[in-house]
C-alpha cells in the first residue's frame, strides 16, 4: 500500500472518529453503522497492508484517535452520568453505598446531582462500581469541581493513559513474537476498542491494563507486584476474580498461598474506607444480584434457553434461568481450568465463556478479548467485535427495545465464523 492511500485512509478514519464521538446519537443507527462499519473496514486494510515501516504511523494514528475523543461527550452510553455521581457524593462525604440517588437526591441540594439526576439509568440501585473506579470518580470529581464536562475529560483522561498502558504492555508481553507488532495494532487499532473505551469512558480499559500487567509480573516471577496488579483489575471489575485460579497454576503450592493472601491483603486494605461495614457490602452485594437477574441485552445462549422458557411457561423465566446460565458457565470455566492453556490463552477463553453465558453482552465488554486475541491464533473474536455494533439498532427508539433478528444475525455469524476456524483445527494454545 502506498503512504499516499494510507495517510488516506487514516484521514477518512480521523473524521469517522470524529463523527461518532461528537455528532452522532445512538438513536440515528443507520448513520452511526455506516460509519461503525467503516472504521473497521479501514482499519483491516490498514493493517492487513502494514509493514515495518508503517507500523509507527499507524501505532500513533491509534493513539491519536483515541486523543480526539477526549473532550467529547459520550453518546453511545449514559453510565458516565453515574460516575459522575458517584464521585461527586465523595467529594460531599457520602459513601456511594450508602444510599440510591433516589434516596439521596431530595436530602442534598447540590446543583451538579440534580442536573445529572434525570440522566442516571438506575437511580433505585445502589452503585455496582468497585473501590478502585471510585477512587478515579472521585478524583475527577474533585478536581472537576461544579464542571459536569470538566469531570467527564479529567474521565476520559483517566482511560486514554490507561489505554496508552495496554499498548506498552502488549508490546513487552509480544516482544518475543515474531509479528508483534503487528499483532500489537489488532489492540491499537481496532475501532470498538477506541469508541467504546476512550470515546465513552468504560473502565474495561484498566481491567485489561492490570491483567496484563498481572501476567508480565507473574511472568518475571515477581509475584507481588502481580498480586497487587490483579487486586487492582478485581477492584475495577470484578471479573478478574474467574482468573485467579489460571494464576495459582503457575505457582507451586506455598507461592499459592502466599499469592492469595496478598491478593487478599490488599483488597482488604484498599476497602477500608468504602466497603468498611456489613451493610454498605450487603448494599454493593444486592445492586450486583438486581443486575445478574434483572437485566438482559444482546445475550447470546441466554436468548435462546429465554425464548425456549418464554415459549413454555408464559412469562419470562430470567430470575431461575440466569441462575443456570451461571451453573452452565462455571462448568465450563473448570474444564479450562483444567486445560494445559498459556495463561493469556486461558484468560481469553474463560472470558468466551462468560459472555457465551450472560444475559448481558454490551459492546465494550469485548474490548479485553479484542486485547487477548494477540495471544490466540483465533479471530472470532475480532468478528464479534465489528458486529456487535449492530446491538445499537435496540436505541433507535424510545422505549427500548431488542431485536431479535439482528442479534441472531450477530450470533449467527460469529458462530459461524468460530466454526470455520476450529475446522481448520487452529490450536488455542499460543505461547506468550
Amino acid at each position: 500500500m502506498s503512504k499516499l492511500i494510507q495517510y488516506f485512509l487514516l484521514l477518512i478514519s480521523l473524521i469517522g472518529y470524529i463523527l461518532v464521538g461528537y455528532y452522532i446519537e445512538r438513536s440515528n443507527f443507520p448513520l452511526l453503522i455506516t460509519v461503525y462499519s467503516s472504521l473497521f473496514l479501514f482499519a483491516y486494510i490498514l493493517q492487513k497492508n502494514s509493514s515495518a515501516d508503517h507500523f509507527r504511523v499507524l501505532l500513533l494514528s491509534g493513539i491519536l484517535f483515541r486523543f480526539c475523543l477526549i473532550f467529547s461527550i459520550p453518546a453511545l452510553s449514559d453510565d458516565f452520568y453515574r460516575f459522575v455521581w458517584d464521585g461527586r457524593i465523595q467529594q460531599l462525604g457520602i459513601n456511594p453505598f450508602d444510599f440510591t440517588p433516589a434516596q439521596f437526591i431530595n436530602q442534598h441540594s447540590d446543583p451538579l446531582l440534580h442536573q445529572i439526576f434525570p440522566y442516571l439509568n438506575s437511580p433505585e440501585y445502589f452503585s455496582v462500581y468497585p473501590k478502585f473506579c471510585q477512587t478515579i470518580f472521585s478524583i475527577a470529581s474533585g478536581i472537576g469541581g461544579d464542571s459536569l464536562y470538566h469531570t467527564i475529560i479529567i474521565l476520559k483522561t483517566a482511560i486514554f493513559l490507561s489505554e496508552l498502558g495496554t499498548i506498552f504492555l502488549l508490546k513487552a508481553l509480544l516482544s518475543a513474537r515474531k509479528n508483534a507488532q503487528s499483532l500489537q495494532l489488532i489492540y491499537a487499532l481496532n475501532p470498538l476498542v477506541i469508541i467504546e473505551l476512550s470515546g465513552n469512558i468504560h473502565f474495561e480499559a484498566f481491567m485489561i491494563l492490570f491483567t496484563l500487567m498481572a501476567v508480565w509480573f507473574i511472568n518475571q516471577q515477581r509475584y507481588l507486584g502481580s498480586a497487587a496488579a490483579l487486586t487492582l483489575a478485581i477492584l475495577t471489575k470484578l471479573l478478574p476474580l474467574i482468573f485467579i485460579p489460571l494464576f495459582i497454576k503457575k505457582l507451586d503450592w506455598q507461592r499459592t498461598i502466599k499469592y492469595c493472601i496478598t491478593c487478599l491483603m490488599y483488597a482488604i486494605i484498599l476497602n477500608l474506607t468504602l466497603l468498611n461495614n456489613t451493610d454498605r457490602f450487603l448494599n454493593f452485594a444486592e445492586s450486583l444480584r438486581l443486575y445478574y437477574g434483572k437485566f438482559e441485552f444482546n445475550g447470546s445462549i441466554y436468548l435462546l434457553f429465554r425464548s425456549i422458557g418464554q415459549m413454555i411457561l408464559s412469562y419470562n423465566p430470567i430470575a431461575v434461568l440466569s441462575k443456570i446460565m451461571i451453573v452452565f458457565a462455571l462448568s465450563g470455566m473448570i474444564w479450562i481450568y483444567y486445560r494445559k492453556l498459556e495463561l493469556l490463552n486461558g484468560i481469553f477463553w474463560l472470558l468466551v465463556i462468560y459472555l457465551a453465558f450472560s444475559a448481558v453482552v454490551h459492546p465494550w465488554y469485548l474490548s479485553p478479548l479484542v486485547a487477548l486475541s494477540a495471544f490466540t491464533r483465533f479471530r472470532f473474536a475480532l468478528v464479534w467485535s465489528a458486529l456487535i455494533p449492530l446491538s445499537y439498532y435496540t436505541y433507535i427508539k424510545v422505549p427500548y427495545e431488542e431485536n431479535y433478528w439482528i442479534t441472531g444475525i450477530e450470533y449467527l455469524l460469529v458462530c459461524g465464523f468460530l466454526i470455520w476456524e476450529l475446522k481448520k483445527q487452529v490450536s488455542p494454545s499460543t505461547k506468550i
